[in-house]
């Protein structure tokens, strides 16, 4: 059989409160600008599928009047 050497668990290396606030502020500043991207993002999605949605309206409005005109005879 092989010998499995024994695994040390490694004291994980501590940073100082200037480094942890350091890097709270630098992920804070990613966070703002993924989240500003993504509010981006959404707009240029609204702007893209709008022109569909007001068609698809428009259309559902003219069918109900026709549908409607139709019944009333």
């Amino acid at each position: 059989m092989t010998d499995t050497p024994e695994l040390k668990e490694e004291t994980p290396k501590l940073i100082s409160r200037e480094e942890y606030i350091a890097d709270i502020k630098t992920r804070w500043k990613l966070f703002v600008k993924e989240t500003e991207a993504f509010i981006e993002d959404v707009k240029k999605l609204v702007d893209f599928i709008k022109p569909y949605i007001v068609k698809t309206v428009d259309k559902t409005k003219e069918i109900y009047g026709k549908l409607k005109a139709k019944f009333q005879k």
